[in-house]
């Protein structure tokens, strides 16, 4: 029973997306385009990274356990993304990708990954981002190069800042603000 839903819920939600992404509909989108009915949005919400259960190693260089930066290290991740801090937040989607450990200087990560929504008005639109973050410092800038939905086009800037971290644990949450120009 419960695969027969899954079933139908995947089903309808690809036949959700390649009308989205019918190439035909894409180019009778693009000839309306209009650089003065760009939109910007604003949004601000909390990523919850555990280390292990929303993010798990794929690959290391063999020099990457005797290194104090973590360096070669790379982990896929697919992090909730909440209303508020908590976890029992409402749920706006996931940022999936891949974290790189890409400095021999400081732990520092490389992050090219998306922001997927799954809930209100942002529901199946993405925001891709890509920049990298030392660990030292107190908040991270990132840019938005890329969206599809309602954010087709996106560019802008992703600013994240530690809420909570636990190196133990690996738990981290992440308070994030969005600003990002699309149409």
């Amino acid at each position: 029973m419960l695969a027969r839903i899954m079933s139908r819920h995947h089903r309808h939600h690809n036949l959700q997306l390649r009308h989205r992404s019918n190439p035909k509909a894409v180019r009778k989108w693009a000839k309306t385009l209009d650089p003065a009915n760009q939109k910007l949005t604003k949004l601000h919400f909390f990523c919850h990274h555990l280390h292990g259960a929303t993010a798990t190693t794929i690959a290391k260089a063999t020099s990457t356990d005797a290194s104090p930066t973590f360096f070669g290290l790379l982990d896929t991740r697919d992090d909730p993304l909440t209303l508020g801090p908590e976890e029992s937040s409402e749920r706006l989607g996931y940022a999936q990708g891949i974290s790189a450990a890409a400095s021999l200087e400081e732990i520092s990560s490389f992050d090219p990954f998306t922001f997927v929504f799954t809930s209100k008005e942002h529901n199946g639109s993405t925001l891709a981002v890509l920049g990298s973050c030392p660990i030292s410092r107190p908040s991270c800038e990132a840019a938005v190069v890329g969206g599809s939905g309602g954010f087709r086009l996106a560019r802008g800037l992703v600013t994240s800042k530690s809420y909570y971290m636990n190196f133990t644990t690996g738990k981290a949450i992440l308070e994030i603000s969005v600003v990002a120009l699309h149409y």
